[in-house]
């Protein structure tokens, strides 16, 4: 093909332009729809499309834009433009965009991988029947919470409606395990308190748009309960007796932490909940 000025200019079928660049003849095409890739020309008796060398090197810059990120509609004005800001104006709107996903990402990954280490210590529990008491330092961090009435119904507890609605309403996001805070252990044996406390941990980047309180900071004495929650009171008289033994004031408070639970599994032999009791040596 030959320019005006009667200079043979090199021209590429759509054909030879998709091998060049290792790409299909339906993603040139799909380009040309999109305006991001338009033929230099269009042959009037059979629509053969040609590419010139400078049209054909825009494919690179296109697919290096896909790896950066950009969707094909946001690469709209990429050949048009000789101005070198249109591209930093895109990458920056695409930095703050790639932020936010990355931080997505790793919320996802912290949650799934908390969820990974429940299941693998709720297998471990139970698949060695532990059930000896232990003395464990929590480290102090703060974790969302929310106060409610409490009927000794696991599952409306565990799987909580209005604790997640709650969470939504604040685009706040948790990850771990469950934990209800009671005020009296004895109470909470007896079948008596009226309220818990739901309390969880939030995700790394989470806004923190709700109020927190701290968990943890102290020494627990620390009891798994294998299965049913039903039978849970009596793992608390366990605890007083190991505390009395052992000369350790415990209380008043305590926290049962679920550790497979109902949103693993709906068997109730299958549960596996740490109970966690303030201790202080006397």
């Amino acid at each position: 093909m030959t320019t005006r000025m009667g200079v043979k200019k090199m021209m590429h079928s759509i054909g030879e332009a998709a091998e060049i660049c290792h790409v299909s003849r339906k993603t040139l095409r799909f380009y040309e729809e999109l305006g991001l890739l338009i033929p230099d020309h269009v042959s009037p008796k059979n629509g053969y499309r040609y590419y010139s060398e400078d049209t054909v090197m825009m494919i690179p810059i296109l697919k290096y834009y896909k790896q950066m990120g950009f969707r094909l509609q946001e690469m709209t004005g990429i050949s048009d433009t000789t101005d070198y800001f249109f591209h930093q104006r895109n990458f920056l709107s695409k930095l703050d965009e790639l932020k936010r996903e990355e931080e997505r990402i790793q919320n996802c990954h912290e949650s799934v991988s908390d969820w990974v280490g429940l299941l693998n210590e709720g297998t471990m529990a139970m698949e060695n029947n532990v059930n000896n008491i232990s003395l464990k330092y929590i480290d102090r961090d703060s974790y969302y919470f929310l106060e409610q009435n409490f009927e000794y119904d696991y599952k409306a507890s565990i799987i909580n409606i209005e604790w997640t609605n709650y969470l939504e309403h604040f685009e706040s996001e948790i990850t771990g395990p469950v934990i209800l805070s009671f005020s009296d252990y004895k109470a909470k044996a007896e079948g008596i308190i009226k309220h818990a406390t739901v309390v969880q941990k939030p995700v790394r980047n989470s806004k923190y748009l709700i109020p927190r309180q701290d968990y943890g900071g102290q020494m627990f004495a620390c009891l798994y309960h294998l299965g049913d929650h039903k039978n849970i009171s009596k793992k608390y008289q366990l605890l007083e007796e190991w505390a009395a033994e052992h000369n350790y004031k415990i209380g008043p408070n305590c926290y049962e932490r679920y550790v497979i639970d109902y949103w693993s599994t709906q068997d109730p032999n299958k549960f596996v909940t740490e109970i966690m009791v303030p201790a202080t040596k006397m």
